[in-house]
């Protein structure tokens, strides 16, 4: 009788120490929102430090989904890294993320065509993504302009290609939604857009 109170005595105590124990775990929380992870990635991006400027995206969409513009971001760590088919997945889910943007589009024709498949696909994006920019941005041309050449010789592709098509750097909306210039982390390719967002507001240039 004395050694199963004694015994009781023990897992009482026992229990009593987990229960402090538990008292004084932290529990640590991040104050940063999607956005800021998201800018603090673009800033990772611009000093070429690739893996964190990926891990900033990456929580970004932790803590929002669907947040659109760390969805493109994250997709052109992807391209970088030559995981076309990874970046290809992650422009898709921008495309239905940011309706309406040029980006999306324009990148995932990019996804295509250095993947060497859905060419039909990639110019029809391209073109989609030349007319949401209203003609703001030669980008957008130059990328439909390498896509069309990827298809092949014809009198309708010459007609369809812009009239000046340049490669030209990337670029990365301020503060005010100035746009500077930027090289793009993708070697030997400069059309992919990387976006920035301000106190949780979609600039634009």
């Amino acid at each position: 009788m004395a050694a199963g109170h004694a015994g009781l005595v023990v897992a009482l105590a026992i229990s009593a120490a987990m229960v402090a124990g538990c008292s004084r775990i932290v529990v640590l929380h991040d104050p940063l929102s999607a956005p800021e992870h998201n800018d603090l990635g673009v800033a990772y991006e611009a000093e070429g430090r690739l893996d964190l400027a990926t891990r900033e995206y990456r929580r970004a969409l932790k803590k929002a989904p669907r947040f659109g513009r760390a969805r493109l971001n994250l997709g052109n760590m992807e391209a970088a890294a030559g995981r076309w088919a990874r970046a290809e997945r992650e422009y898709r889910r921008a495309l239905v993320d940011l309706p309406g943007d040029p980006d999306p589009p324009n990148n995932l024709a990019v996804a295509l065509l250095r993947r060497g498949r859905g060419l039909d696909e990639a110019e029809a994006l391209a073109k989609q993504a030349v007319a949401l920019a209203a003609g703001r941005d030669s980008l957008y041309r130059a990328t439909l302009a390498e896509v069309l050449a990827a298809r092949g010789p014809g009198p309708r592709r010459a007609v369809a290609r812009p009239r000046r098509a340049r490669a030209g750097p990337p670029s990365r909306t301020g503060d005010r939604g100035r746009r500077a210039p930027g090289r793009s982390s993708v070697p030997g390719f400069g059309r992919l857009r990387v976006r920035r967002e301000v106190r949780g507001v979609p600039t634009r240039p």
